[in-house]
């Protein structure tokens, strides 16, 4: 089949819908990113995508070795149509992941409870231009192979008598706080322009009805 560019998409969308894609590409990032391991519950998953989406965070870097990738979608409301879920292959162990992510150039920061040796508070965190936050199982929180190869151990302060948050609001302080701090320091990286333009595609398709039909029929008129 030909390709079809977004040129040839852009007629089949309203001016607003165009406009919105393209005011939430510019406030992208791929910079700050966060990693999930083996979350168990499906509507914890659904929430962080969802705030993920909100916060402008592109990459979700997933690791399921014991549970399946199942969102509910009443609670993520499709932020997984716009989220890019890269998750890790069965065969290549925890360390490894961790560590071809550093090689990218990453900063590895794992979430740990306050009590946790090390850990700092993460309003003091530096802020880096390229790092994923790591959050762990509900139960278990993250394994000694992630917090082993961890640059840094994070907690958020808490002042009750249960020293634990629900991993979806964990992750909604935490980085809500980074994405404003990051801001503020001018640390948050923008997408690339080729970034830009192959989530646009992407984006364009799946705001499109019947989009793969769609395709199908302005190849067969090329």
């Amino acid at each position: 089949m030909k390709k079809i560019s977004i040129k040839e998409l852009a007629p089949l969308l309203t001016t607003d819908r165009k406009s919105r894609i393209d005011k939430v590409l510019s406030q992208r990032t791929k910079g700050i990113s966060i990693l999930l391991e083996d979350i168990y519950q499906s509507h914890n998953i659904s929430a962080v995508l969802r705030t993920c989406d909100n916060l402008g965070i592109q990459n979700i870097y997933i690791i399921q070795d014991y549970n399946k990738v199942i969102l509910a979608k009443g609670v993520s409301l499709g932020s997984e149509k716009w989220i890019t879920l890269k998750i890790k292959d069965k065969a290549t162990s925890k360390k490894e992941y961790i560590r071809s992510l550093k090689n990218q150039g990453f900063k590895i920061i794992s979430t740990v409870p306050p009590t946790k040796e090390k850990s700092i508070n993460v309003n003091s965190l530096k802020i880096t231009k390229k790092m994923i936050i790591a959050f762990g199982n509900e139960e278990k929180g993250l394994s000694n192979d992630i917090i082993q190869e961890s640059d840094s151990l994070v907690s958020i302060p808490m002042h009750g008598f249960n020293e634990s948050y629900n991993i979806s609001v964990s992750c909604a302080i935490v980085m809500n706080q980074l994405i404003i701090d990051a801001k503020k320091q001018n640390k948050l990286t923008n997408l690339t322009e080729k970034e830009k333009s192959d989530l646009r595609f992407d984006w364009y398709m799946k705001s499109i009805k019947h989009a793969r039909k769609v395709v199908k029929n302005l190849a067969k008129n090329k």
